[in-house]
């Protein structure tokens, strides 16, 4: 994952995060905490509709968030893709 396909080099980085430290992966645990607001444990996603997914989805891509200066990862992700063209 690390090697770019394009260029010479690395292209990201990889961490790894030890078994039950949650500590270590702080943004990963705060992201699951949002999705359970909408699917809380034992929910059956047999019945959880396309709807209700992307529901969860828009909701989630336009929180602000304090790694992003208090911008959206959707706001985000726009500008970054506004600067590559």
């Amino acid at each position: 994952m690390e090697k770019s396909c394009r260029r010479k080099g690395k292209r990201t980085k990889l961490y790894y995060c030890h078994p039950y430290s949650a500590y270590e992966r702080g943004s990963n645990e705060n992201m699951n905490r949002m999705i359970r607001w909408f699917f809380p444990k034992g929910t059956n996603f047999d019945e959880v509709t396309g709807k209700d997914i992307q529901r969860a989805e828009d909701w989630i891509n336009s929180y602000p968030r304090r790694v992003l200066g208090w911008r959206s990862a959707d706001t985000a992700m726009r500008e970054c893709l506004a600067q590559a063209d």
